[in-house]
């Protein structure tokens, strides 16, 4: 293990190279409170985000009710229909289509 004056010289090197403010002014609150969590991370990171309750995870997941136009219900079913009858591509041939699209 380090002594602590190489540490403090080491500390010190790195303060006088370092361009981040965000890191320095860190440091020196940290410093300056002598809290002896120093490590810890700041508090404002999660000032707007407080755990939500059990009820507000619910209403925040819960499934809505969509109802679709019949047009579009009417496009889904033929679209199912072409899948169960085989009428489909397969993505090689879709890419050859688009091959002879683009041509």
């Amino acid at each position: 293990m380090e002594n602590i004056n190489d540490i403090k010289i080491k500390l010190i090197q790195n303060i006088c190279a370092s361009e981040n403010s965000y890191l320095l002014s860190s440091l020196l609150k940290n410093f300056e409170s002598k809290s002896p969590n120093i490590v810890a991370e700041p508090d404002f990171i999660y000032e707007s985000e407080k755990p939500m309750t059990e009820e507000e995870v619910d209403e925040y997941f819960k499934e809505e009710k969509i109802i679709l136009p019949d047009y579009v219900m009417k496009m889904i079913e033929i679209g199912m229909d072409d899948v169960r009858n085989g009428r489909v591509y397969t993505e090689e041939e879709m890419d050859k289509m688009d091959e002879e699209w683009l041509k």
